[in-house]
């Protein structure tokens, strides 16, 4: 029930976000404490990200990689 409303406001959990770039939660773990991570929000013990946040911290931090010839 909690995922849900989460989802309703635009927010993501950890394992949301971790599904889209197809990281492990353990190096967006790291990220967020080192501060490399996408932005995020913290409600009591629980971690949350904006939707948003994470759609622009992908699009900064994505390379296009040309194959050699």
């Amino acid at each position: 029930m909690e995922d849900m409303q989460v989802e309703n406001k635009g927010f993501l959990t950890t394992r949301e976000v971790v599904e889209r770039p197809g990281l492990s939660p353990t190096t967006l773990r790291i990220w967020r404490t080192n501060g490399t991570g996408p932005r995020f929000y913290r409600f009591h013990r629980s971690i949350f990200y904006k939707r948003e946040d994470v759609d622009a911290w992908i699009g900064e931090n994505y390379q296009l990689v040309e194959p050699r010839n």
